[in-house]
């Protein structure tokens, strides 16, 4: 839900092939089953992201400098919201890091413990929250970092596009290059 400054655009409205990214990662994430979708965003996206994904829950985060922690409480108190109770596994996808296949997903999502892919030595998204991790950040103070919160297992995968970040204008090449691959 940040402003994407170093970018100079927003993130999830990157055009990928005639596309927005946001449209690509909801295309591969729809491929699996039974997945609901809650994006979290600013409000200087809200909007677009309403148009562009009407199928999906679009929650805003009013205050995103606070940090991904205050992004992921927005949308678990909008499942809590909606269904009357947390999730009981979260799978967090970051807009800027799509290096991940439908495969690695579904492997994470048969996990019972919150868990991320490793690649390298280097761990990577999407990451996977899992029982009592979610309540752990659904009550922590916005600005706690995740990393400090979820107690994540690593799951090793030999994906060397597992580390793609969309940060800088630079990145954006290696994402059209990403873009090309059956994955995506």
């Amino acid at each position: 839900a940040g402003r994407s400054s170093r970018l100079g655009q927003p993130k999830a409205l990157v055009d990928v092939n005639g596309q927005p990214l946001i449209q690509r990662l909801l295309s591969r994430l729809h491929q699996l089953n039974d997945v609901e979708v809650t994006i979290v965003t600013n409000t200087d996206l809200l909007a677009d992201l309403m148009l562009l994904c009407p199928s999906t829950h679009v929650v805003l985060n009013p205050d995103p400098e606070k940090g991904r922690t205050g992004s992921v409480q927005c949308g678990l108190s909008s499942v809590l919201e909606r269904k009357g109770r947390l999730p009981r596994k979260v799978l967090l996808v970051p807009v800027d890091r799509p290096g991940w296949s439908v495969q690695i997903v579904r492997h994470l999502l048969q996990m019972e413990t919150s868990s991320c892919p490793v690649w390298n030595k280097r761990g990577g998204h999407p990451l996977l929250i899992v029982g009592e991790d979610i309540n752990a950040v659904y009550l922590a103070k916005g600005d706690v970092p995740l990393s400090s919160l979820v107690h994540r297992k690593t799951m090793p995968v030999d994906f060397p596009w597992l580390h793609l970040n969309i940060d800088t204008k630079e990145d954006l090449g290696e994402l059209l290059t990403a873009s090309k691959e059956d994955w995506f």
